[in-house]
């Protein structure tokens, strides 16, 4: 039985099946005893779906990208909300923000807004001005309509707070506790694991593979994928995307995570992505930007490498960890360490106590 009879509906733009942090939410929830369900949508390239203990549900789109995807897709969602009459509208990053929105308002439903990055500051957005004026007025009208915001660091909730005066609830996007027994490192190999996409530092890392004696992989699929393939010699290896289990192997198997980013746009600035903790769940140091969430994190643990985003001082530190096996191991200590604290076993109380002060009032 939910509790209280209540049903969560959380609306995404992507297929669901690669989302690792709404699965460690949606799990979290159902353990609390509510309903859930996620909807997101179905891509001509999705994976199936697995086995989940909540419902999921995915729409197909005539449209992919672009204005139209957006306007079909809050469309889409706001027909399947008023069919399906959840309690709460658990609205994930602005692009589905209208959704939950008009749902609010018809339905008289509770709404969460879930802000995984600044979505109105994205680097693809930077120098489209008429653009980035609607996104943020939609993320505006979200912040300020939403009953619970959530978001992914203490810079991004700072960031909002300060604009909106609204207070944000952060829930960091850490892993599950994994133990990885059948690892097998004697391939030594630099991973990347994300989108292939703009101000990723992804160039800069294929540039530098060609002074590296260490094979580089990426696992993750986006808009320059090609053109990185084009730039790239046979020292890399593109993945694809993959489904999380098998991503969790090759990131138990890597030498080395990869986790830089251009400082193109605040929502990189002051982002702390899922891979930084994903590397730490496999026990593998990382490179880092110099930007404030990772340099908090980093002092606090000592888990990787703060780098400039250049080729060379990518070549640079490599080569220093590949020469300094004694400072390699002790990052690797560290990032074990701080692998066994800091995991979505810990860091879910937080979301439980969210859940049940905001529970009590429906």
């Amino acid at each position: 039985m939910a509790r209280n009879g209540k049903k969560i509906t959380v609306t995404v733009s992507n297929d669901i099946v690669t989302d690792q942090r709404m699965e460690r939410i949606c799990s979290t929830l159902v353990a609390m005893g509510f309903e859930v369900e996620i909807v997101g949508r179905r891509l001509p390239n999705s994976f199936q779906l697995g086995a989940k203990e909540y419902q999921q549900s995915r729409l197909k789109l005539l449209f992919k990208k672009g204005p139209l995807f957006y306007v079909a897709l809050n469309i889409r969602l706001l027909f399947y909300l008023l069919a399906t009459k959840p309690d709460i509208v658990y609205t994930v990053d602005a692009d589905t923000a209208l959704a939950g929105i008009w749902t609010k308002k018809l339905l008289k439903t509770k709404l969460i807004f879930d802000a995984h990055e600044l979505f109105s500051e994205v680097p693809e957005l930077q120098n489209r001005g008429m653009i980035k004026r609607i996104w943020q007025w939609i993320e505006k009208r979200i912040i300020l309509k939403s009953d619970v915001r959530i978001t992914v660091s203490e810079s991004v909730a700072n960031y909002y707070s300060s604009i909106y005066t609204k207070p944000f609830e952060v829930i960091r996007n850490i892993s599950r506790s994994k133990t990885y027994s059948d690892a097998n490192t004697t391939e030594k190999y630099i991973l990347y694991q994300g989108a292939l996409n703009e101000g990723r530092g992804l160039e800069q890392l294929i540039e530098a593979g060609k002074s590296l004696d260490i094979k580089i992989k990426m696992a993750g699929d986006g808009d320059i994928a090609e053109t990185l393939k084009k730039q790239a010699n046979a020292n890399v290896e593109f993945l694809g995307k993959l489904v999380p289990d098998e991503l969790e192997k090759i990131t138990a198997n890597a030498w080395l995570g990869y986790n830089l980013l251009e400082k193109c746009s605040l929502s990189y600035y002051y982002s702390l992505s899922n891979k930084t903790f994903d590397y730490m769940q496999a026990g593998i140091p990382q490179l880092m930007p110099d930007f404030p969430e990772y340099q908090k994190l980093n002092e606090e643990w000592n888990f990787g490498m703060i780098v400039g985003l250049s080729s060379e001082e990518i070549v640079k530190t490599v080569n220093r960890l590949l020469e300094d096996e004694k400072l390699y191991n002790s990052l690797k200590d560290n990032a074990e360490k701080a692998g066994r604290v800091l995991t979505w076993e810990n860091e879910e109380g937080k979301l439980t106590e969210i859940f049940d002060n905001f529970s009590r009032g429906l």
